[in-house]
């Protein structure tokens, strides 16, 4: 499927913003439906098994570290990066990009793809085989992406002091001294302010228009507004306007518009499809509507919709897999001088942190809580611990490339040559570490 994508793209049949529709696509809408229709899920036998459906919410209280998990793969890869930085004497106003591609693996195209394959591939007589690990994946998704969003945006803002012009003094306008603020409530809300800030600009240019008529009719010559520093005053002589003072950052950004983009960013499409699947199946009268739960005849009332709703989720891996495909063919011929690309030495040892030492962390601590801390069940011991390693050994997220466009860093052909070289290396790499998590995990 991977090959499909690398064939559209050498053929130009993947055009500008062809490979964004694709992860719209996969984002917004198959990978949402697909984890809800999994946890609901019920196999149709017509009753030959003789059994109800289970309950897909029956062992989510004894993986529930699986919700805090987020805290302890990003702490280490946050680590890691630093170690690599250090290693590749990586350049101050890059340490971001770094630490940022070691701590945010991608959670939930690539890991759901992994996890759906791994299944297929063991008979159902097996553990790996007759649970669907994307149920314990969908509880490590509530906390992944506020910690994706605020700590990786927070990363990868650039520097304050780089918003200066070349001569030293001030900025040239307001609203650079705005955007470029390395603060993460510039990440998560630069978009509010831009529109916020616009709003004030065309009050203000009203205000200045009503001033000037009426400095007119009372002068022989109206007088022009000075700009001075980011301030509007109205130079009349003993008479100024009263325009109020230019607001802060913190007045720019109420607080409500605050919590609804950190909401936004929270609360992305897979955590929402995740929650709505595990509130369907927790409440039983609830997930009859969707699929037939005792007699198993495919006659629910809502049976056609869910049905709908199962089939678009089955495009989420071969969407996914063509994206991968898509970045491998963009891997190996994209080519750049820009000032802003990484040194071959630090994307060198960037690469070697996320792909070779982060999935053998990652396997080292299933192995260490596996034997001394955790008491997991043992009917779903080995997907729960399959999940903590696959999160681990991904490559860096696509997300990240989202937010180094909202930091304005600059930086952003540095990052997608980064992103792109671990995915030319994942066929590789990836599959020795999968092979080794399978294997491990496969044994519990």
């Amino acid at each position: 499927m991977a090959a499909v994508g690398f064939y559209m793209d050498r053929r130009g049949f993947i055009l500008d913003g062809g490979k964004k529709t694709f992860a719209l696509l996969s984002k917004h809408v198959t990978i949402p439906a697909y984890l809800f229709t999994k946890i609901v899920y019920c196999e149709q036998d017509g009753g030959s098994s003789g059994t109800p459906c289970p309950s897909m919410t029956d062992n989510l209280s004894d993986v529930w570290m699986l919700l805090f998990w987020p805290l302890v793969v990003v702490g280490v890869g946050l680590l890691v990066g630093w170690m690599m930085a250090i290693v590749s004497s990586t350049p101050m106003h890059q340490r971001g990009a770094v630490l940022a591609s070691c701590a945010f693996g991608n959670s939930t195209g690539l890991p759901i793809t992994l996890l759906t394959v791994i299944q297929a591939n063991f008979p159902k007589t097996t553990e790996l085989g007759r649970i669907d690990a994307t149920l314990y994946l969908s509880v490590y998704l509530i906390l992944y992406p506020l910690l994706q969003w605020g700590v990786g945006g927070w990363l990868l803002a650039p520097a304050e002091d780089a918003a200066g012009d070349e001569d030293g003094g001030p900025s040239n306008s307001r609203r650079s001294s705005i955007v470029r603020q390395s603060s993460l409530r510039h990440v998560l809300n630069v978009e509010i302010s831009q529109r916020m800030l616009l709003t004030e600009e065309s009050q203000r240019q009203l205000l200045v228009e009503q001033n000037n008529e009426e400095e007119t009719i009372l002068n022989e010559s109206p007088r022009m507004p000075r700009i001075e520093s980011g301030k509007e005053e109205l130079v009349t002589g003993e008479i100024t306007s009263l325009l109020p003072e230019p607001k802060t950052e913190d007045d720019i950004i109420p607080f409500t518009e605050t919590l609804a983009m950190v909401a936004s960013k929270v609360l992305q499409p897979p955590v929402i499809g995740a929650l709505a699947g595990m509130l369907v199946s927790s409440i039983l009268p609830l997930r009859q509507l969707f699929v037939d739960m005792y007699e198993r005849n495919d006659d629910s009332p809502l049976e056609w919709f869910f049905d709908g709703l199962y089939a678009i989720g089955q495009a989420a891996v071969p969407i996914n897999m063509a994206i991968l495909g898509i970045n491998l063919s963009r891997a190996s011929v994209s080519k750049s001088t820009s000032k802003n690309m990484m040194s071959s030495r630090t994307m060198a040892a960037t690469i070697v942190g996320k792909m070779v030492i982060m999935p053998i962390i990652g396997i080292l601590l299933a192995i260490a809580l596996k034997n001394y801390f955790w008491h997991v069940p043992d009917d779903i011991d080995g997907a729960f611990y399959l999940v903590l390693m696959i999160v681990f050994i991904t490559p860096t997220a696509n997300n990240i490339m989202i937010m180094v466009e909202l930091s304005g860093s600059g930086s952003q052909e540095g990052m997608a040559r980064l992103v792109a070289w671990q995915y030319a290396v994942a066929p590789i790499l990836l599959s020795i570490s999968v092979a080794f998590a399978v294997s491990v995990a496969a044994r519990w």
